[in-house]
């Protein structure tokens, strides 16, 4: 009989929440929060001013100074929208440089837009994981042992990979008895 510990609670808590549709929700939102980044970004910089950093930074390399600050890379942009500032992620596809000016948007631009409809998705899947981790925690928190979880919630079998637990699988028998029996030579009586 294995014991539930605060930390198998957790991990249980952790698999069940990362695979939930609410998890999922807010790494969609978080994706389209950086191709908002990457948006904003070129709305500011043309790809001719890129290609000409990037060669400038190229010839900066081979000469024998310190090129440091020749341009400042960056994993974000500091912005505004509806004056509101905000820090967005690029997405790790190149080198970004850092701009000179936070780029500032009005409330009916289309990336304020954007932004806020974003921002109320992620708050609301965050809110969402937060209340599924309360509930997941409160039937984990009843429980003692594995076996008395499974009786409860036989799903949370589904939420135990990466667990180190002497986990019997209740409803996934690893030897069908009844072939067993016949290999032995007994009969059900």
């Amino acid at each position: 009989m294995t014991r539930l510990t605060k930390n198998i609670k957790e991990q249980i808590c952790k698999n069940a929440v990362e695979q939930s549709p609410a998890n999922k929700e807010l790494e969609i939102a978080n994706e389209n929060l950086s191709k908002l980044a990457l948006d904003v970004y070129n709305d500011n910089v043309t790809a001719e001013q890129l290609k000409e950093a990037d060669e400038i930074r190229a010839r900066v390399k081979e000469l024998l100074f310190d090129y440091l600050g020749v341009f400042y890379s960056c994993e974000g942009l500091g912005c505004y929208f509806n004056g509101l500032r905000a820090y967005l992620i690029l997405p790790p596809i190149r080198i970004f440089y850092a701009l000179k000016k936070s780029p500032m948007y009005t409330a009916d631009h289309e990336f304020s837009k954007r932004f806020l409809s974003l921002q109320n998705q992620i708050e609301n899947s965050e809110k969402q994981k937060n209340d599924l981790k309360h509930e997941i925690m409160a039937i984990l928190n009843s429980c003692a042992t594995l076996k008395k979880l499974q009786e409860i919630w036989p799903e949370s079998v589904n939420f135990l990979d990466g667990i180190q637990v002497n986990v019997i699988k209740t409803n996934l028998p690893a030897v069908v008895v009844e072939n067993l029996n016949k290999k032995l030579g007994i009969t059900a009586s």
